[in-house]
């Protein structure tokens, strides 16, 4: 019966929330979130996180330094701030901070590095004296590093009425002082924009005008323009008034206020030019532009006197403009001589260096100059030579023969090259060299000539021969040069030098980078006349700082300031020439006046990239896009979809959030309770002009008609809209600032004027539907369909807009519209037509603005009719009639049937749904492979059509492709399709959790959960389903997650994202199947511990000895979970036969016992157990039932005999020790091809013992059988290889030997405190205790294993020298039938120097972690054999059908892939041999907390990989091996027990060293 839970209410108030941002591991920001722009919300607090995992490059000292103030100062962009970064847990390091100060912010890492270029990477110790490149990294000074600057920015808040304005609701529109009238007048020309809808005003420039008369070119920006007032004021009342005037605008007409600023030039006649020409680039503090300064003056004088020289002053063809620029070559070029200004003058430089030459004291040229030049030849020694003649000179083209050599340093060079010696031979030598240098200079001159000829003789074109040219039909003259001057020559009030008084003009480049000034002395722009100038602004040269002309700076800090004060907002005008360093400083400035200043830019850099440096170093708030920019109704189309929103029915960014807390170190480490998500990164925010004032009008570029469906397109558009003054009035074409002098209309009612009663409407929708983020973009033929909808309540508006693009058919191809499972009303549709017979220049009268006459058609609401089909129902729109070009419509929309808090619903009562499933269930609930599932109820996984079959049939098989669709919104992704295409998914999830229900009934509340919203969520349209489906299952899956972790209180469980999901897979390894319990007749919903997913799920390959116990630590006893550990280790020792545990459990019925290893591996879980579990050393009193009675003799599982007889723990411990004592021979029970189709018959005879007389070591095996976990058996007979194992290691194996110390050190501590009831064991009639036989086993181990780093000691080690292959190792066997394989180096050391760490000298112990370090390490696993072994295959393909008998059907299975088990116990080791180095090194207190970070760190290194992959992985675990250097292996398990198990034993260890770390960064001072 299943409980029944009720929605909560929803808060009023949203969360707080923490957005996080995963660094790399280098520490820099990932780069597709290069631009970061902090999600705000109303009424919503915020932090931002840092995160970076601990290992990672960058996480030693990691320290984040950003100039957001993070004391609670004032905002300075240089001042930074650090925050060290904290241990947030065992795998992760944090920094945060709260984030409420808008503003563009820098932040970038400093952290300590150990690596260096040269670290030694390669086997580097070759005798006893070399050093150790892993101990010597330990105590490596670190060397500080920093990551490169990266920027977030933070939004201002805009609020109008006491409301929130959130930036997508800004209805922006463009206005001209001038055009305005008088300041006092302002009102009611105000009040008819407010009426028409907008919120925010954009003013050109208002400050007093130049000799031009442009707004933006101002005569003195400090002073506001005469012509706004009827009287002579104060510069200070003006600036009242205009408060004065924008507090009205605001509070009365609900409008915000923005303002231009022109900071890149000033007028060419500014009076203050007078008393400082060095704020413009004169040829004084620019000398590099003496020579454009010539050109542009002999031009002048060519306009002048061209009637003198026989040239025609008009100019109707472009065979004039031809015969013209033959003029400028002869006249102008050819006198003016400007190759002086790029050659060195050769008789000049003979004289100085003949002088030198004869020079008392004669430079002499150095001997490795010399020799360089005895070295080299032709081009190489010319350049050469160049180089070192000229030295360091400036070679800017400030005057002619500006190009100098240096007589000093030619002189002894030619002294040098001389053949004869002579003073005439040197010289004429470097007459030929400087003749040769000057003819590259020459060719510089002639390409740099034809490029400013090029360029004059273009402009010339499109001056006098485009009717669009203000010059147009215009003589040449001094009024009408034949190009504009570059140059403008002010008079100063002092008796000043010329050169200070010739300024060069602004202007801009086509395809320039913004980023250079073209006035600097690294550009020829202004000689090359490329610069397509302003004749009537003088640009202004503020070098990089306000100490470079700090008049210059501190002039418009004040008119910034002033305009600050005034305004809410500021539009830069000519952003990208404008010196980046300025803007930062002026607009620190003004937030510092006004902290929530709106600042918008137009960026023509034709750059993403660029716009983006723009953006974070400027802070703009929003980028200017243009309509009128587009050509047609795609591209208006594409525009719409690019600058804002995300799709219809776009996933849940909040799905990914996770409830978690901040801690406010601005308030006494308050935590806070929130949400933390990802942080993602962001295109610029755009507004969106219809027309800009720059613009042509539609009138011009398309037609009158698509005003209407041009603005409705904008408006419908995510993000700001933006207008000019006259566009919905209809104005014919663009106003020229500077020439206009006609003012705006008053209008009565501006309802009535041109497209005002619409305009009025689109403007109030689109700051309706500022929250309205999902967007839906449809073009089809001339007609473009926007629908925005709100992303929770899924109410929606819809508009469909017919373009008038010239051109445009009456009627074109359209369908109807169909909107599934939604319906519609309408709303509001008009067109615009010309009025009968206007003509289109009927727009002045008496000096004032008019538009085209027009008439705004309110059209009949289109059609809206209700069907059904297979997909269910639809409304369909049908267009009203004559809803021709110029045409708009708006409906608005609503799901049918659809519940508005749904969100909300499918987010709550989850944790109480799962608030009682055991691990089992939650098991069945997320995980289950195909073969477990069919196991149990038959089913298998789900497969989605061009996806295919997913990984598991729980909730995480559908998570792991979430998981990658929800944050990149992939819509188009295969699982998307299905879901929009039926509810066979969802149907699937509820069905088998019912299903389960059978075996564990508490997921029947589960399966109503999800199927009270299925039911919601199949209510909604088809396109819709893959959102709630998506919110839903994360839903489920978060909660599922937490209730997991919750039931698995081990110390380390909970610590990390790592952690977590290493513990997760502990839930996916133990789970019910039907065909494999840990017993013959185990009841429904035991779980029993699957080796590797999905190869080992079921039946007799489900549970093995080794691999069950070799990740019993880290899975069972780590996580808590002791009653399953408990389980598994009785139910696996009442299988107890020959004193061995199988190597297969086959449910106890059929076990098999080929395994040396198993018996051992249980025999350390069971010491783990007594070690870390409550019940401790009392399991080993438990009494367990014999599945054998004897111990000997094969019984069937169902007879009388089977668990007849009852041993305790203790007992089955002393039977192993005491039957490996005696020795085990035995044929394997059943054996023959029913067995082991492989197998020769030699293999299935097992042999085991102990060689007291020697060395006490267990050892076993034979050639034809493999009893470690290298357990591959040859299977090809076309390689001859059936029956051959590839790694039998029979001998005594290093981590048996291990194992084995283990258990007798173990005992021997029992018997000592008379807690374990047998003292030893018996052998050839010799009590011999655990004790004597643990001192047997240490005295033997280091003198059979240790290979020696010097050949001469090999003696001492047993070794036979012939067969060695690497020195400064362990061996992998000893007494081996095949004697090279006792040398091969394999990576089970690491085991044996785990579990017994006392075997090992710890000087060679170290010598022998770097060698496994820099030869076995790979970068997830372990390489199970030496790359330099000769038999060394690193990539397993089990279907391999080749003749090799190397790698035939995967022989090489050990040979050299990459198992990642061994990892865990090459980290363990590391860590215990290596702290205890430190340790016991006699080192101050600060060189040991070095160090032990340094340890701690390395360990996490070597983990970092582990941590990315599992984070990827489709089946949420880390895989049994990989191929060669990390590759995927098709042939491994996806998830394999041990390999995770292991990880979590080796972080639990580590977790001691972490809290010894972590006390001593604490005690330690900062730096």
């Amino acid at each position: 019966m299943s409980t029944r839970y009720s929605t909560p209410d929803q808060p009023d108030i949203p969360p707080f929330m923490v957005w996080n941002l995963d660094l790399n591991e280098d520490g820099t920001t990932p780069h597709d979130k290069s631009f970061i722009r902090i999600p705000s919300a109303p009424n919503q607090s915020c932090a931002i996180r840092f995160r970076i995992l601990i290992g990672s490059t960058a996480s030693i000292d990691a320290t984040l330094h950003t100039n957001y103030p993070l004391d609670g100062s004032d905002y300075q962009r240089t001042k930074f701030h650090a925050k060290r970064f904290n241990f947030n847990n065992q795998t992760e390091q944090i920094c945060e901070f709260r984030v409420e100060q808008p503003g563009p912010y820098q932040y970038y890492l400093s952290y300590k590095s150990i690596d260096d270029d040269d670290d030694d990477k390669s086997d580097a110790i070759s005798c006893a004296n070399d050093r150790n490149p892993t101990v010597e990294r330990i105590y490596r000074a670190f060397k500080s590093k920093r990551t490169p600057t990266a920027y977030f920015l933070v939004d201002p808040h805009l609020e109008l009425g006491g409301q929130p304005l959130p930036l997508d609701g800004i209805a922006l529109q463009s206005v001209s002082p001038k055009w305005l009238g008088l300041l006092k007048d302002w009102s009611p020309q105000l009040a008819a924009s407010s009426k028409l809808g907008y919120n925010m005003v954009h003013f050109i420039p208002m400050q007093q005008r130049g000799g031009s008369d442009s707004p933006y070119s101002l005569y003195n920006q400090l002073e506001l323009s005469d012509d706004l007032f009827d009287i002579p004021l104060e510069r200070s009342e003006k600036e009242v008034r205009l408060r004065e005037t924008l507090l009205e605008m605001n509070h009365r007409h609900k409008m915000l206020g923005v303002t231009d600023m022109v900071w890149n030039h000033t007028a060419y006649n500014s009076d203050w030019l007078r008393d400082h020409p060095e704020a413009g680039f004169n040829l004084e503090n620019s000398p590099h532009l003496r020579s454009a300064y010539e050109l542009d003056a002999a031009l002048t004088q060519f306009s002048r006197y061209l009637s003198d020289l026989g040239l025609d002053r008009m100019v109707h063809s472009v065979a004039d403009v031809d015969r013209l620029m033959d003029g400028v070559a002869t006249h102008v070029f050819k006198p003016l001589r400007l190759w002086q200004f790029y050659v060195i003058d050769v008789e000049a430089a003979l004289a100085s260096v003949g002088d030198a030459w004869d020079a008392a004291a004669t430079e002499q040229l150095a001997v490795e100059d010399r020799d360089t030049l005895a070295q080299l030849s032709g081009d190489a020694r010319t350049e050469w030579q160049r180089t070192y003649m000229l030295g360091d000179r400036a070679q800017a083209m400030s005057t002619r023969f500006g190009r100098t050599i240096d007589a000093g340093r030619t002189a002894a060079m030619l002294r040098a090259l001389s053949s004869d010696g002579t003073k005439d031979g040197a010289l004429a030598q470097l007459r030929a060299l400087l003749d040769l240098l000057n003819l590259a200079y020459y060719r510089e001159y002639d390409a740099d000539v034809a490029t400013a000829q090029k360029n004059i003789g273009e402009r010339v074109k499109y001056e006098r021969l485009d009717s669009g040219s203000w010059k147009f039909g215009k003589p040449i003259d001094d009024d009408y040069k034949i190009v504009d001057p570059l140059f403008t020559t002010v008079d100063t009030r002092d008796d000043v030098d010329d050169d200070r008084r010739h300024l060069a003009n602004n202007g801009w480049i086509w395809g320039g980078n913004p980023l250079d000034n073209f006035a600097g002395a690294q550009s020829k722009a202004y000689l090359l006349r490329e610069v397509i100038v302003w004749g009537d602004c003088v640009k202004l040269n503020y070098g990089t700082q306000p100490a470079d002309n700090p008049w210059l700076w501190e002039h418009m800090r004040q008119y910034t300031l002033g305009m600050a004060r005034a305004f809410h907002g500021f539009r830069i005008d000519n952003c990208h020439s404008t010196p980046i360093e300025l803007a930062e400083y002026l607009l620190d400035e003004a937030r510092r006046t006004n902290p929530n200043l709106y600042v918008i830019a137009e960026l023509f850099t034709g750059s993403e990239s660029t716009d983006r440096v723009f953006v974070q170093r400027l802070g703009i708030n929003s980028l200017i896009r243009e309509a009128m920019q587009a050509w047609d109704a795609h591209e208006m189309s594409r525009l719409a979809h690019r600058h804002g929103g995300r799709p219809i029915g776009s996933l849940a960014l909040d799905c990914l959030g996770e409830p978690g807390f901040f801690t406010d170190d601005a308030h006494g480490g308050t935590r806070i309770n929130g949400i933390v998500a990802p942080l993602s990164g962001s295109l610029p925010h755009a507004m969106f002009f219809d027309c800009t004032h720059d613009n042509e009008t539609p009138a011009q570029k398309r037609t009158m008609e698509d005003a209407l469906p041009n603005t409705a397109i904008v408006a419908m558009t995510a993000c700001a809209s933006g207008s000019t003054r006259g566009y919905d009035e209809l104005y014919p074409r663009l106003l020229n600032v500077v020439h206009e002098h006609r003012r705006y209309a008053a209008l009565d009612d501006p309802l009535k004027v041109g497209l005002g009663a619409a305009k009025a409407q689109i403007n109030r929708l689109h700051r309706e539907i500022a929250a309205f983020q999902e967007v839906h973009v449809h073009h089809e033929s001339d007609y473009v369909t926007v629908h925005r909808v709100h992303p929770v309540t899924r109410e929606g508006v819809l508009m469909v807009a017919h373009c008038a693009f010239r051109g445009t058919p009456e009627t074109a191809s359209f369908e109807n519209p169909r909107l599934y499972g939604t319906a519609a009303t309408a709303e509001f549709a008009y067109r615009l037509r010309s009025a009968e017979g206007a003509k289109p220049d009927s727009s002045s009268d008496d000096g004032i603005l008019l538009g085209l006459p027009s008439v705004l058609e309110e059209l009949d609401a289109p059609g809206i009719s209700k069907h059904t089909d297979s997909r269910g129902m639809y409304t369909e729109l049908q267009l009203p009639r004559n809803f021709g070009p110029g045409s708009v419509l708006v409906v608005r929309t609503r799901l049918v049937d659809f519940k508005p808090n749904l969100d909300w619903k499918i987010r709550t009562c989850a944790d109480e749904v799962v608030a009682k499933l055991s691990l089992g269930a939650l098991n069945a609930a997320l995980f289950r492979c195909d073969a477990e599932e069919r196991d149990v109820i038959g089913d298998g996984v789900y497969n989605v059509p061009g996806l295919g079959a997913l990984s598991y049939c729980g909730i995480q098989g559908w998570i792991t492709h979430l998981e990658h669709i929800i944050p990149n919104n992939d819509l188009g992704h295969p699982l998307c399709g299905h879901l929009r295409q039926g509810n066979w998914a969802l149907d699937f999830v509820s069905k088998r959790l019912h299903k389960y229900a059978r075996v564990y009934p508490q997921l029947a509340d589960l399966a109503e959960w999800f199927g009270e919203r299925w039911a919601l969520v199949k209510r909604v349209p088809n396109f819709m389903v893959p959102r709630y489906f998506a919110l839903t299952m994360h839903t489920a899956y978060r909660a599922l997650v937490r209730r997991a972790l919750s039931l698995m209180p081990g110390d380390i469980v909970g610590r990390s994202r790592f952690t977590n999901q290493l513990a997760l897979t502990s839930v996916q390894m133990m789970g019910y199947v039907n065909s494999a319990g840990l017993r013959p007749t185990s009841s429904a919903g035991d779980c029993s511990m699957s080796a590797g997913l999905p190869h080992f799920s079921t039946h007799h390959m489900r549970c093995w000895g080794r691999d069950v116990f070799i990740a019993l630590e880290g899975l069972l006893l780590v996580t808590g979970r002791f009653d399953e550990a408990r389980d598994h280790i009785l139910a696996f020792g009442s299988t107890l036969k020959h004193g061995l545990i199988p190597n297969l459990l086959d449910s106890g019925r059929f076990p098999r016992y080929n395994a040396r290893d198993a018996t051992w591996f249980w025999l350390q879980a069971v010491q783990s157990y007594c070690v870390l579990s409550p019940e401790g050393l009392k399991l080993l009193d438990t009494p367990v039932e014999r599945r054998f009675p004897d111990g000997e003799a094969f019984v069937h599982w169902d007879s009388d005999a089977a668990y007849s007889k009852t041993s305790t723990v203790a007992d089955l411990i002393q039977e192993i020790m005491q039957r490996h004592a005696q020795g085990i021979s035995f044929r394997e029970w059943n054996a023959g091809s029913a067995l082991d189709s492989q197998m020769r018959d030699e293999g299935f005879n097992i042999s085991i013992g102990v060689d007291f007389a020697s060395t006490g070591f267990v050892s076993g095996g034979s050639q034809w059988n493999c009893g470690t976990w290298m357990d591959k058996m040859g299977s090809s007979d076309k390689a001859g290889i059936r029956g051959v194992p590839a790694t039998p290691r029979d001998g005594a194996d290093i981590e048996i030997v291990g194992l084995q110390k283990s258990t007798l050190r173990w005992l021997a501590e029992l018997c000592h405190q008379d807690v374990f009831p047998h003292e030893g064991v018996a052998a050839n009639g010799t009590l011999i205790t655990y004790a004597q036989w643990g001192q047997l086993v240490q005295d033997s181990f280091e003198k059979h294993f240790w290979v020696p780093l010097d050949p001469s000691d090999d003696a001492e080690y047993h070794v036979d020298s012939a067969v060695v292959n690497r020195r400064g190792i362990y061996r992998d066997t000893y007494g081996s039938s095949t004697a090279w394989a006792d040398y091969q180096f394999r990576p089970n050391i690491s085991i044996a120097m785990t579990v017994a760490p006392e075997l090992f000298d710890p000087e060679h112990a170290v010598i022998c972690l770097h060698k496994i370090s820099s030869v076995l390490a790979a970068p997830l696993g372990m390489r199970t054999l030496d790359p330099r072994d000769m038999r060394y295959r690193p990539n397993y393909d089990n279907s391999n059908d080749s003749s090799d008998p190397l790698v035939a059907q995967g022989i090489n299975y050990h040979q050299g892939p990459e198992w990642l088990w061994p990892t865990a116990y090459y980290l363990r080791a590391r860590l215990l041999f290596l702290h205890k180095a430190v340790s016991q090194r006699q080192a101050a207190s600060a060189e040991l907390t070095h160090a032990l970070r340094t340890v701690y760190h390395e360990l996490h290194a070597n983990m970092v990989n582990l941590k990315h992959y599992i984070s990827s992985s489709s089946f949420a675990g880390l895989p049994e091996l990989t191929n060669h250097d990390g590759s995927y292996c098709r042939d491994s398990c996806e998830t394999q027990a041990w390999s995770s198990g292991c990880l979590l034993m080796a972080l639990h260890e580590m977790a001691k060293l972490e809290l010894i770390v972590h006390e001593a960064l604490a005690l330690q001072p900062a730096d």
